[in-house]
């Protein structure tokens, strides 16, 4: 599987998350399967991403589904506007009630 380290983005992220290549080509096989899941216009050949990786199609489709589930969690979880005031402080002293 080849791996392109040379953009910025890829350079910044292994480094800020010390991905060893193993952890990379996880995150690529998941995203390629996940990609091909969801988008008609992707392909991707499960059969020969497990042969790349010298790894069985269950384990590749069980990373793909590990990271699906992340996503989907974060994205859930995302906090979106402005942070919630605090409503136990009286407006006029700036005390806690």
């Amino acid at each position: 599987m080849k791996i392109n380290q040379s953009s910025k983005r890829a350079q910044k992220l292994i480094r800020e998350h010390k991905l060893t290549p193993e952890e990379i080509q996880q995150i690529i096989a998941a995203a390629r399967i996940n990609l091909a899941t969801f988008d008609p216009g992707y392909r991707a050949n499960v059969t020969q991403i497990a042969d790349e990786l010298q790894k069985s199609r269950p384990t590749i489709y069980g990373w793909a589904d590990r990271a699906l589930a992340a996503t989907i969690h974060s994205l859930r979880n995302i906090r979106t506007g402005r942070p919630p005031k605090d409503r136990e402080r009286n407006n006029t002293t700036g005390e806690i009630e």
